[in-house]
């Protein structure tokens, strides 16, 4: 990873919107260069022009198409130093699910692909390459109401977690179970990853509020927490600085 005052590659799968958004805008602020997949580049061209924004890269494509992921990958003149996926699916209340039930998983697999297929096409029998010693660090956003550990939202809102958003959850799970499976195998793949798991997003940004923070097994118990201070603190923690202890393979919960 790179130290504190180094400038990183960053890449940016659902993006244009939400907390990726929201990272990616605080990104650009700071210099990084960053190369954002989208399926409508218009949808960041027009909010970040070009003549403003030259460390910009946006690339059309699907972040279930693993080849179009990879183009994302690869930047500009070395691989992304960090990758952060935000995507999910829009929420459809008369039938209780979202548009598409799988969307995390088949992103998340579409990303350790690529991730693969980077490794692969750089293979040199000659030595180590840096595609070969390229371990990015894969930031992802899951939510909050499916730890292992322990409840780690109020009982009030149970049949929020429990019931209405089920179907998401189940996705959000095997995201997870991909990501974690896939950071053991260093040959193939050769990632480290923060997962950061939310309370209930809201767009009732508070930056002057404080975002308490709890490590795997430890999570804090929160109502709810905005999509920007959400993308701030990924943008603080895990982007534009090393943190104290860096969130290396860990579940990071997150709420006011």
């Amino acid at each position: 990873m790179s130290s504190a005052n180094t400038k990183k590659t960053i890449a940016f799968l659902g993006a244009s919107g939400g907390v990726g958004l929201a990272a990616l805008s605080r990104a650009l602020a700071a210099g990084h260069t960053c190369i954002a997949l989208c399926r409508t580049p218009s949808k960041l061209t027009d909010r970040f022009p070009a003549a403003k924004h030259p460390n910009l890269t946006v690339i059309q494509g699907n972040a279930h198409d693993a080849s179009a992921v990879a183009r994302c990958l690869l930047g500009r003149e070395r691989p992304a130093d960090t990758v952060v996926s935000s995507i999910g699916g829009a929420f459809q209340f008369s039938r209780m699910t979202i548009d598409d039930p799988q969307v995390c998983q088949k992103g998340m697999a579409a990303l350790l692909e690529a991730i693969a297929k980077l490794r692969r096409e750089y293979y040199d029998d000659g030595g180590l390459t840096e595609a070969q010693r390229w371990r990015p660090r894969i930031v992802v956003v899951s939510t909050c109401g499916i730890s292992k550990a322990g409840r780690d939202f109020p009982l009030a809102t149970l049949p929020i977690y429990k019931f209405m958003l089920k179907v998401p959850h189940v996705d959000k799970v095997e995201m997870e179970r991909l990501l974690v499976g896939g950071a053991g195998e260093k040959e193939a793949y050769g990632y480290t990853y923060s997962i950061v798991r939310p309370s209930l997003l809201n767009d009732d940004a508070q930056p002057e509020r404080r975002i308490r923070v709890g490590v795997d097994d430890k999570p804090p118990v929160g109502y709810a927490i905005s999509r920007d201070d959400t993308g701030r603190w990924i943008f603080e923690n895990l982007l534009d600085r090393e943190s104290k202890d860096g969130y290396e393979n860990k579940i990071v919960t997150i709420t006011w």
